[in-house]
């Protein structure tokens, strides 16, 4: 198969991955000037939300994929802008932990509207959308 076949899956998928992040990246970017986010700490305060328990300073790493260092200075950066405060973990001292304030969560909130609202993923219909959740989630999975 040659690599650049454009009639191979694989060629086509990941061709559409590629413009459906070209197309997230332009949708949010009004919305990261408003909030003078960077794409980064636009991604922290993103991975911040939601159902789960606000994480420490090196799940945070983890989750971004990335060293506990950045962490830290995306932490001076949300905290400096009020959107997060990191606070010691009762249950080792140690550790620090990421919460969002009311502010972070305003923000976040503003974010997951302009993604999901304004999204080509908006456009499939919920079974459509539970179903590509299950593939890519199946395709990023750690196990083969």
């Amino acid at each position: 198969m040659d690599v650049e076949d454009a009639e191979s899956p694989i060629y086509d998928l990941i061709d559409l991955t590629m413009g459906l992040a070209e197309r997230t990246q332009a949708l949010i970017a009004e919305v990261l000037a408003e909030l003078d986010l960077t794409h980064a700490l636009a991604n922290a305060v993103w991975r911040l939300g939601g159902a789960r328990t606000p994480p420490s300073m090196r799940e945070l790493a983890h989750d971004l994929r990335c060293d506990p260092s950045t962490v830290t200075f995306l932490a001076d950066r949300l905290e400096q802008r009020g959107l997060v405060t990191r606070t010691v973990d009762p249950a080792n001292r140690r550790v620090k932990i990421l919460t969002l304030t009311d502010t972070g969560h305003l923000a976040r909130r503003r974010l997951v509207e302009a993604m999901t609202m304004g999204s080509p993923l908006a456009r499939l219909s919920p079974d459509d959308q539970r179903t590509l959740r299950t593939l890519l989630s199946k395709a990023m999975s750690d196990r083969p």
